[in-house]
């Protein structure tokens, strides 16, 4: 349980990270992506990139706690 909630935790602060952590590369299609919305927050490119964001790391986070307790996400 623990690992999954770990898991989870990195998914939060960046998506993409608990799968990493996990050992699986279906990390990268979240990370990716959650790398890009950063830095258009970050330049202000996009005023709805941080909703975006943090939606991409919850979505990664259930994901990534799926894969962890069960063997396969919720994608």
């Amino acid at each position: 349980m623990g690992r999954a909630i770990f898991a989870a935790a990195l998914s939060l602060v960046l998506a993409g990270l608990g799968h990493f952590v996990l050992g699986l590369w279906r990390g990268v299609w979240f990370a990716v992506p959650s790398t890009v919305l950063l830095y258009l927050y970050w330049a202000s490119f996009w005023e709805f990139a941080d909703v975006a964001f943090l939606s991409l790391g919850v979505i990664a986070a259930f994901d990534a706690f799926s894969f962890a307790r069960r063997g396969h996400g919720i994608i």
